[in-house]
């Protein structure tokens, strides 16, 4: 499989870490268990953002920070001011250097946190299996924390064998998976679902919609039995071919690869 161990809980991540940095409101500390879950989220509930850094360059930062901005409107959460955002993102990461990393941004009524963790993803593609919803999914419309449901929902996805689910509502719709957005090719167009399925507008899907020409539709759940290609979306691992979902094997032919390729690079340069 292409198990992307790091995108599930991952316990006592600070624990016995010796100096670990971490940005609070408005300064590094090492002191995280004041404000840091074992499992690296932070205390208390809000929203965030999870972005990838190559070379200690935030990917797509300007497009995180409009989804936060848009989700602290609705929410009524403060927001600090891009410039104190702006310089605690340096800071966490000249403290915590990685080649690869994983930077979170926090933002709740009493702090704001930022994180930067080494982001290690082996993965080349995904093995899926179709997971059946019920009830509503509005508060997709937002990331927020605490962040649960989500990691939960892959922590089975790891129990069932597979590396990610493709969630499937009680309409027969194709949602997202835990931690990912999803699309197919279908007749040789890529697809992805609307807003309106119920899913969280992820960065790198807006990417596709907007420079790859992907179309946004409903998606039912005999499409995942039909259609000629697969990727998962995320902020952190961009795009990853699916290879499989319930065991029905899935080409992994050129157009997905490069389109794979191209959704990476566009991440790299904008």
């Amino acid at each position: 499989m292409g198990r992307d161990p790091t995108q599930g809980p991952n316990l006592n991540r600070y624990c016995g870490r010796n100096a670990v940095k971490i940005w609070v409101d408005h300064s590094l500390t090492d002191e995280t268990e004041q404000y840091l879950g074992a499992d690296g989220w932070p205390l208390g509930s809000g929203i965030f953002e999870t972005v990838r850094t190559e070379d200690s360059r935030p990917q797509l930062l300007s497009r995180h920070m409009r989804r936060v901005l848009l989700s602290a409107r609705h929410l009524g959460i403060s927001l600090p001011d891009e410039d104190h955002i702006l310089d605690a993102i340096e800071h966490v990461i000249s403290a915590e250097p990685h080649p690869v990393g994983r930077l979170r941004l926090s933002f709740s009524s009493d702090h704001f946190v930022a994180t930067h963790e080494a982001y290690l993803s082996k993965a080349s593609h995904l093995v899926v299996e179709i997971y059946r919803t019920s009830g509503s999914t509005s508060e997709r419309q937002h990331k927020v924390f605490p962040y649960t449901h989500h990691l939960d929902l892959l922590a089975k996805a790891t129990e069932h064998g597979v590396d990610e689910f493709i969630c499937v509502d009680e309409l027969g719709r194709v949602t997202e998976g835990a931690v990912s957005n999803v699309a197919l090719r279908i007749a040789g167009q890529w697809i992805t679902p609307p807003i309106t399925s119920g899913i969280l507008p992820g960065v790198i899907r807006a990417l596709a919609i907007e420079r790859c020409d992907f179309l946004v539709r409903e998606i039912s759940e005999n499409d995942l039995m039909s259609c000629e290609g697969a990727i998962a979306m995320s902020s952190l691992k961009i795009a990853l071919p699916i290879a499989s979902i319930d065991t029905r094997p899935i080409e992994i032919d050129s157009d997905s690869e490069q389109m794979c390729l191209k959704l990476r690079e566009l991440a790299r340069t904008l």
